[in-house]
């Protein structure tokens, strides 16, 4: 049971830093490219940091079930747990006070905020919450990174637990 709540703790993280980064490096400039700044790139790119967002949340709930399991077995499991649930409110509050907000404000502007002048209201609050956006994401990121960190030091904490000390060969006091 221990080895497969490492294997599904560190799995999830693989899962949910690996969609930030690839949302962030391919998914949103790719979208950029075929589509542009109109009104279908804007539905693809909000409706996929959605679901990465739920991905994140699925993916912390398990991380944090898998951490209960390996409970004094994992490196500093109180950090770990910390990193966890900072990354899933984090994620959570992007979700319904970042994101939610940003496609209300871009229903309101007909569906493309890149209609509107830089000055108006609607825009500046639009584009102020996807600044927040990304540095809530960022540091998301961050955290997960700090949290691979402290789960790749407990190889060397099982090493200091289960090595017994080392046996030595040519004692003398033995042969007496």
């Amino acid at each position: 049971m221990i080895i497969a709540a490492r294997i599904f703790r560190l799995l999830a993280l693989a899962v949910w830093l690996g969609g930030i980064v690839y949302f962030g490096a391919v998914v949103a400039p790719g979208a950029a490219g075929i589509f542009g700044t109109t009104e279908r790139f804007a539905d693809f790119i909000g409706r996929s940091i959605l679901m990465l967002h739920m991905i994140g949340i699925y993916c912390g709930i398990v991380m944090l079930v898998a951490l209960r399991f390996l409970n004094n077995r994992a490196f500093k499991p109180l950090w770990q747990g910390v990193l966890i649930l900072l990354m899933l409110v984090l994620t959570f509050v992007s979700n319904r006070a970042i994101v939610l907000p940003m496609e209300h404000d871009r229903a309101l502007a007909g569906g493309n905020i890149s209609i509107l002048l830089p000055d108006s209201p609607l825009r500046k609050d639009f584009d102020a919450r996807h600044q927040w956006s990304t540095r809530v994401e960022s540091t998301v990121l961050l955290l997960g990174i700090g949290l691979a960190v402290l789960i790749g030091c407990e190889a060397g904490l099982r090493e200091r637990i289960t090595t017994a000390p080392p046996k030595r060969v040519f004692d003398l006091d033995d042969e007496a």
